[in-house]
């Protein structure tokens, strides 16, 4: 059975051929009639047909509008033979044009259906691995594409990371090579990619030679003659680019529109999967930290009762020693001799199961800063994780029956 791309390029060369029949019936009909009296009028009918069928549509338009004006023109009496010869090849154009128009709203029909069903195969997708190393045969296969390239974005930079290619030959292998080598690529305003990231538009390069926004170095190393590019937005930044091409083919509007509508489709999936990814992550440093809490209080819980005082105690966070209990002090003295201040405000709001954000929050400094700090209280106390941390601390600070 033939391929719905198989079936739409087989009638677009039909329809282009078809096209170019009747605009040369038109031109040969006007030269036959003297109806090219005005240099404009020879000049455009002058030009090739063209194999694009937008472009087509428009040199018959022009066509059958100067016919038109041959069978009203004033002061012109056309002969029956005339009017008939002109009827038919009119008739013919606008049937080719017709048959254009229908082909195109079919084919951009068909191409949205395409990018449907290869969005939703994405959202399915929750590992935001997984979606980085799917993303450009997903985009090469929704869009209809044969290469595509993924960029990430870096404050002022762009680096060009991996592609997919529906061959593989030499001038491909070479073209990753390319990308594994090249370093990140200052963006500027000469830039195509400064542009996308600024606008958070997509483009369109219908002639990569000679175009300045052009970035030559990637154009050699792809082969580009042209291609279209979209930005990945992720709230308000925009966090990497798209690019993709057809091996030397022209590319249209209608490209650009299904890679800007795929990247799009593609950011709301990512963004998803980034933060189930990290709701995952709190989710399993809570329970460990639940379970670091669970066994300290089973250690209080069976811990020997004394006959004293409430202020001969020591409560949670207090690094004061209980009479008779020098164990107490001397475990209260490790994290003291180990940790800083500012580190062992840190431990103690780490240990209430607090975020980075929350502690930065509540300290009145940068996350950045909370991260270097737990790093180091991990390197200090000889640990592996946040919830080792806390065990340890709960451990010191309340104490153990074993002590």
């Amino acid at each position: 059975m033939e391929s719905g791309n198989a079936a739409s390029q087989r009638r677009r060369a039909a329809l282009v051929e078809r096209g170019r029949a009747a605009h040369a019936a038109a031109v040969d009909l006007l030269r036959r009639l003297g109806a090219l009296r005005r240099d404009d009028d020879a000049a455009e009918l002058a030009r090739p047909p063209a194999a694009e069928p937008r472009v087509l549509d428009g040199q018959l338009a022009i066509a059958g509008g100067i016919l038109r004006e041959c069978l009203v023109a004033p002061g012109r009496v056309a002969r029956a033979e005339e009017v008939a010869d002109v009827g038919r090849v009119l008739h013919e154009i606008y049937a080719v044009r017709f048959g254009i128009h229908d082909h195109l709203g079919q084919e951009r029909l068909r191409r949205l259906d395409r990018l449907d069903q290869g969005l939703a195969a994405l959202r399915s997708v929750t590992d935001q691995d997984e979606l980085l190393e799917r993303v450009c045969e997903a985009a090469a296969g929704a869009g209809g594409f044969e290469r595509v390239m993924l960029s990430r974005v870096d404050d002022e930079t762009w680096q060009p990371w991996r592609s997919w290619s529906g061959t593989i030959g030499d001038a491909e292998l070479a073209f990753r090579d390319w990308i594994r080598e090249v370093p990140a690529i200052e963006l500027s305003r000469l830039l195509l990619e400064s542009e996308l990231v600024e606008r958070r538009e997509p483009a369109l390069v219908a002639r990569a030679e000679g175009d300045p926004r052009v970035y030559a170095p990637m154009a050699r190393a792809a082969g580009l003659t042209s291609y279209v590019a979209a930005p990945i937005i992720a709230g308000e930044r925009v966090i990497g680019l798209l690019h993709a091409d057809n091996r030397g083919a022209e590319m249209v509007d209608l490209d650009r529109d299904i890679l800007w509508s795929f990247a799009l489709g593609f950011a709301q999936a990512f963004e998803r999967a980034v933060l189930l990814d990290r709701l995952r992550e709190q989710r399993a440093q809570v329970l460990e930290a639940m379970r670091s809490v669970e066994l300290v209080l089973d250690e209080l819980a069976t811990s020997t009762v004394e006959l004293v005082t409430r202020n001969e105690t020591t409560a949670v966070g207090v690094s004061r020693s209980r009479a008779g209990d020098p164990a107490a002090g001397e475990r209260s003295r490790v994290l003291e001799e180990l940790l800083t201040g500012r580190e062992l405000e840190v431990l103690a709001l780490m240990a209430t199961g607090a975020t980075n954000e929350r502690i930065a929050h509540r300290l009145v400094i940068a996350t950045g800063t909370v991260k270097s700090h737990v790093k180091q209280i991990l390197r200090k106390l000889r640990v592996e994780n946040r919830a080792e941390a806390i065990s340890q601390y709960l451990r010191l600070t309340i104490g153990s029956h074993d002590d």
